[in-house]
């Protein structure tokens, strides 16, 4: 970390100011981690990857609940195996590599411009509000993010590599990490995309063949069409039929005001990316690794936008989070290109002042003087009143959306619960058969947001709370 930033260079208070953000962007992630509990697609990835099931039975599970490939589950899985099976350590594993993203973007930026803008992505990616988010959340993004950041770096050390030799050590990990990152969720096969219409530019207008750029892109192809067969009968698109296709409203911001934290914010930094492109133009023209990145950033929103036109939509502010990798880049590169030293460096000061003050409207900041707010059903709270009340049953009920239908609902949550529950050696039981052959006062617990349906026939409800994150407890008296 100290020779990423340079200490020994002459301006200490600058480098001192970046090691600072580093740490709070550390803190930021790693602080109050396990606050909230899992929300429903981290409950799912916590069944998915109990450690004491075999690799087959993990590998079903995925196949039967989720909608991206199986990497991400067994990595997630060995660390349960190697630290215990516990939410925390899934959120850790996300922490981890989103902490990690700070240093490999900008290694990356250094590898691209060789003037001190690696200080600012730095601060960038140290204090964005989205990277933060997903780097609590046991869910694969950040992870994809992370290996798309080392296959780039590679890509520009094999791509500038002088030697003769095709399997050099640039090679293999270019390769490695690029079919990863395919590997950990298939939206990266838009970076595969990028590179190759770069290639065809770098071609036809700067009449230049890198060998062993398209050898391990043509190798990289075919493992990820053989991927795609797989994918393609493994997957059921069904689990991503929600998401609708963006409005107009899209075309104004492109998912900035998610990225940077508010509307106002994202209005900011999407302004900024546009006059800057435009204002050195020319200076972009003859720069190869700011045409890539401009490609990517393109691409990233196009593919994605097409396909779901033609066959289902498919964009998601998340499933595209790479996209933040160009924005950032291309904006610190451009700012040290203003020649305008006093422009240069209040736009510097500008970005870095405007998304740190955003940390004092979100909780990050707020969470170190006052109660955080949640948002993820609150399944402790609900936990807390039954262990006060006199009955000790609970239920996980629903009956228009069940196991039969495929998605497990019941399964996962009464699996998240049993974890939490041992954890505070608690007397509550939970049910296994539902509602079949019971009488008596039993809690039911269930989300809004899936399906509560009523309680069995010649049943009552006896009172009712509805809790945060749309988890609502039920005392129900079956008779």
């Amino acid at each position: 970390m100290f020779k990423l930033l340079k200490f020994q260079e002459n301006n200490l208070l600058i480098h001192s100011l970046v090691f600072l953000i580093i740490l709070l962007g550390f803190v930021f992630r790693f602080y109050n981690i396990n606050y909230e509990n899992l929300w429903i697609d981290e409950i799912y990835t916590f069944w998915v990857t109990d450690p004491n099931l075999s690799f087959a039975e993990t590998y079903l599970r995925v196949q039967t609940t989720e909608s991206i490939p199986f990497l991400y589950y067994y990595l997630v899985k060995i660390c349960n195996k190697i630290f215990g099976y516990d939410p925390m350590v899934g959120r850790c594993f996300s922490a981890f590599f989103g902490f990690l993203s700070i240093f490999s973007i900008g290694i990356l930026c250094k590898k691209i411009s060789q003037d001190k803008s690696y200080l600012l992505t730095t601060c960038l990616v140290s204090l964005n509000i989205f990277l933060i988010v997903n780097s609590q959340e046991m869910r694969v993004y950040i992870f994809t993010f992370f290996l798309i950041s080392l296959s780039l770096i590679f890509l520009l050390d094999l791509y500038k590599e002088n030697k003769n030799k095709i399997f050099t050590k640039n090679f293999i990990l270019f390769t490695f990490f690029t079919f990863m990152a395919i590997l950990s969720h298939p939206f990266a096969i838009i970076l595969l995309a990028s590179l190759i219409v770069f290639l065809i530019i770098d071609y036809f207008f700067f009449l230049n063949i890198n060998r062993k750029v398209n050898v391990s892109l043509l190798l990289i192809s075919i493992l990820t069409i053989g991927f795609l067969y797989y994918y393609v009968n493994y997957v059921s698109l069904d689990k991503v039929g929600w998401i609708e296709q963006p409005g107009i409203k899209f075309f104004t911001n492109f998912y900035f005001s998610k990225f940077f934290g508010s509307r106002l914010l994202g209005i900011i930094h999407l302004f900024t990316l546009i006059v800057l492109l435009f204002y050195l133009r020319k200076k972009i023209a003859t720069n190869r690794e700011i045409i890539f990145l401009i490609i990517f950033l393109i691409l990233s929103y196009f593919i994605p936008l097409v396909y779901g036109y033609f066959i289902k939509p498919i964009i998601f502010p998340k499933y595209i989070i790479f996209v933040l990798i160009p924005i950032i880049l291309i904006v610190s590169i451009l700012v040290f290109l203003i020649e305008n030293k006093i422009i240069k460096k209040l736009m510097i000061l500008f970005l870095i002042l405007i998304n740190f003050a955003n940390h004092f409207t979100e909780g990050t900041f707020k969470q170190f003087i006052s109660e955080k707010q949640r948002f993820n059903p609150n399944f402790e709270r609900a936990f807390e009143i039954i262990e006060n009340s006199k009955i000790k049953k609970i239920n996980f009920y629903t009956n228009e959306i069940n196991d039969k239908n495929g998605n497990y609902i019941n399964t996962v949550i009464s699996n998240y619960s049993k974890v939490m529950l041992n954890k505070k050696d608690s007397k509550i039981k939970i049910l296994k058969d539902s509602t079949k052959n019971l009488e008596g006062k039993i809690w039911n617990i269930c989300l809004t947001i899936i399906s509560c349906d009523k309680p069995p026939n010649k049943s009552t409800i006896l009172e009712e709370t509805l809790l945060e994150g749309g988890l609502k407890l039920s005392l129900w008296e079956i008779k």
